[in-house]
């Protein structure tokens, strides 16, 4: 079956599960029993069942569902969750194979075939380095490459990448840009030169940990780095900390150093003592100082609660589709969103409905074509939601306006 038509019938299945479980209940179901959403539930298992077999573009969007834009019931976000770190793992003997055709035999000194996650494109193990270093090494799927180049090749699909409802309302260029950003991630050696550029604009942050890159044992398709012990984030619910460092890492990559991390599934964060460790680099991007400053405009009038300078920082960056927009109910209420955290008086309780609700308001905006995500913006505005979203399902209250404000005069 081609690519094309295992997509068709992977979203068929799932829908066909939904149906089937959900006259089930229709039939069965007590009077007043709990409303859990079982046909939603066993949707959302199908679908990351597929999608996991398949791997490449398909995974790549059923992660994204995950966090973002998805499911309501926590139960079926659990499932899509499952393919953050722990997607079908690829046979032992054929990952060692890609390890050794790229890297020569015996290129560590102990190998465990037990992968400690496994995503979309790749799955990552521990080993040893000859010099007794602990490593993580990230070891690409065979096949991946030409499954993922074959998936990006349907327009619909890339427009799912970029978050929900939000990719109907793009133009090609930006349909575009998506495009070459997450085909970079098969190229593990730009990877690694990326993870290493963050690690060196981040050195001096106490709350944030990057691993160090190990290029000699490092190759297009296996990624060695510093292993990392953490526990995943999205157990780390309620703290203000951890929402904070996640906050101040989105924002601050950009404002701060120009650099973006386009990626934000949940499994390339981890918690260890103190810190946040950040993973993977793989959709990474170096933006233009004319973007950042602009951007920072738009940050910069929310604080001062200036809703006019607000308006023409939007206009600036090249996200108002129309004039008119700016009239319009829906922009006031998208508008109102965007600054709610940073007009709160004191903590900010940054929740999963206020993430999606920011979503949805973007979405329905970009679609009607009164706000536009420019090829030099998708990506940042894609992280920030995505972002957004990880913050919310952390469900912590906290002083996003300093942590703001911070970055801003920074």
């Amino acid at each position: 079956m081609s690519r094309a038509r295992a997509r068709v019938a992977t979203f068929a299945r799932a829908a066909a599960r939904r149906l089937v479980v959900g006259a089930r209940r229709l039939l069965t179901a007590e009077p007043g029993s709990s409303p859990v959403d079982h046909a939603g539930i066993a949707e959302a298992e199908e679908l990351a069942r597929s999608a996991g077999e398949l791997r490449g573009g398909m995974a790549k969007m059923a992660q994204l569902m995950g966090y973002l834009a998805g499911p309501a019931d926590d139960a079926a976000r659990r499932a899509l969750g499952t393919l953050w770190d722990r997607a079908p793992a690829a046979d032992p003997a054929t990952i060692r194979r890609v390890v050794d055709e790229d890297l020569g035999a015996g290129a560590f000194a102990t190998w465990d075939d037990t992968p400690i996650a496994a995503a979309s494109l790749g799955q990552v193990h521990a080993a040893t380095a000859r010099d007794g270093t602990p490593l993580a090494v990230k070891v690409q799927y065979p096949g991946v490459a030409e499954a993922l180049r074959e998936d990006l090749e349907s327009a619909r699909l890339v427009r799912r990448l970029a978050g929900g409802e939000i990719g109907r309302g793009l133009g090609d260029e930006a349909i575009a840009r998506l495009r070459d950003a997450v085909l970079a991630e098969l190229d593990y050696v730009a990877e690694g030169r990326w993870l290493e550029r963050f690690r060196r604009a981040l050195r001096l942050e106490k709350d944030m940990l990057v691993p160090r890159y190990v290029p000699e044992l490092s190759s297009a398709r296996v990624l060695s780095a510093e292993r990392i012990l953490g526990t995943p984030v999205l157990e780390a619910r309620g703290d203000a900390r951890v929402a904070l460092t996640l906050f101040r890492f989105a924002w601050g990559t950009p404002l701060r150093h120009r650099l973006l991390n386009a990626d934000p599934n949940p499994g390339n964060y981890l918690v260890v003592p103190d810190r946040v460790a950040f993973l993977d680099f793989g959709c990474a991007a170096e933006l233009d100082e004319e973007l950042v400053a602009e951007d920072r405009r738009i940050w910069s009038a929310i604080l001062a609660r200036d809703g006019e300078a607000l308006r023409y920082a939007v206009h600036k960056e090249g996200l108002l589709g129309r004039a008119q927009t700016l009239d319009s109910s829906t922009y006031r209420d998208w508008e109102r969103y965007l600054a709610g955290p940073y007009l709160a008086e004191g903590p900010f309780r940054w929740t999963r409905a206020y993430a999606r609700r920011l979503g949805e308001l973007t979405s329905l905006l970009v679609r009607a074509g009164g706000l536009t995500l420019p090829p030099a913006g998708i990506l940042l505005w894609r992280q920030r939601l995505g972002v957004a979203a990880v913050i919310g399902e952390l469900d912590a209250t906290a002083d996003f306006a300093r942590a703001l404000s911070d970055l801003v005069s920074s």
